[in-house]
């Protein structure tokens, strides 16, 4: 559950830093919610491969707590199996 809050925390300050650099410049032609826009779509290509090392954190993650619910899961079968 960390890597998913570092992730989704990381994902925010990044969307924060590119909504920062556009509102100052490009404050004087567009309004808010065009910027936020445009923030929000380089945000999510920056992402890509800025968030890289924390994205593949958080998917291994989510592969070993599956693992172990399906190795769990299986155990349970195999006992009900034997009763």
């Amino acid at each position: 559950m960390k890597e998913f809050a570092v992730y989704t925390g990381l994902r925010l300050a990044l969307f924060a830093a590119c909504f920062a650099v556009l509102w100052f410049a490009l404050n004087s032609w567009l309004t808010v919610f065009p910027i936020a826009l445009l923030a929000l779509i380089v945000s999510s290509i920056l992402s890509i491969f800025v968030l890289r090392a924390a994205r593949d954190r958080l998917a291994a993650n989510i592969e070993r707590r599956a693992a172990r619910m399906s190795a769990r899961l299986e155990a349970s079968r195999k006992a009900e199996d034997q009763d």
